[in-house]
């Protein structure tokens, strides 16, 4: 009898620490999607010094996009009974006071301000890569459905931002 009630508890607890580990992917997603979005805001900043009001929409835009894939993702975070997440990491919190100083320094905003957005984009989809990596190893497939979908999203906006960056080289 301990044995089965042993086995029930296992069986009971598998899927717990299983959904425990997506709700932390989920929540990574969320982290890195926050830092985008922080990102393309103090990007707003520092091209509205400059009135480059073109940049100012196109950062906008992309900043909206990852506020759409946090919905995403969060809608998900719900259906596992985890809790939203609003912060950032800390090196994205130190990326964007480098975004401060370098384009203080620098004799072209719009350039500046266009290479740190793509550095920021390669950040993103190494972060993306490697959490839709663990959710494919570990079958959860409706996170890797999802994290694969907002990538391919994701490609467009990093190629159009390389595009940009590069005719101003």
């Amino acid at each position: 009898m301990n044995e089965i009630l042993e086995c029930v508890f296992i069986l009971k607890a598998y899927p717990m620490e299983k959904n425990l580990q997506q709700i932390e992917l989920l929540r990574q997603a969320i982290t890195i999607n926050n830092d985008r979005v922080a990102g393309y805001q103090k990007a707003i900043e520092l091209v509205q010094e400059q009135h480059l009001r073109e940049l100012q929409n196109l950062f906008q835009q992309y900043a909206d996009q990852s506020a759409e894939f946090i919905a995403q993702l969060n809608s998900l975070l719900e259906q596992l009974g985890g809790e939203q997440v609003d912060g950032t990491k800390f090196s994205g919190k130190i990326f964007r006071i480098w975004m401060d100083v370098k384009t203080s320094l620098s004799t072209s905003t719009m350039q500046a301000v266009l290479e740190l957005c793509e550095k920021g984009e390669d950040e993103f989809k190494n972060s993306y890569k490697q959490i839709h990596e663990l959710a494919a190893v570990q079958h959860y497939t409706d996170l890797a459905t999802l994290l694969i979908h907002q990538l391919s999203v994701h490609q467009a906006a990093h190629e159009h931002i390389k595009v940009l960056r590069d005719q101003q080289s």
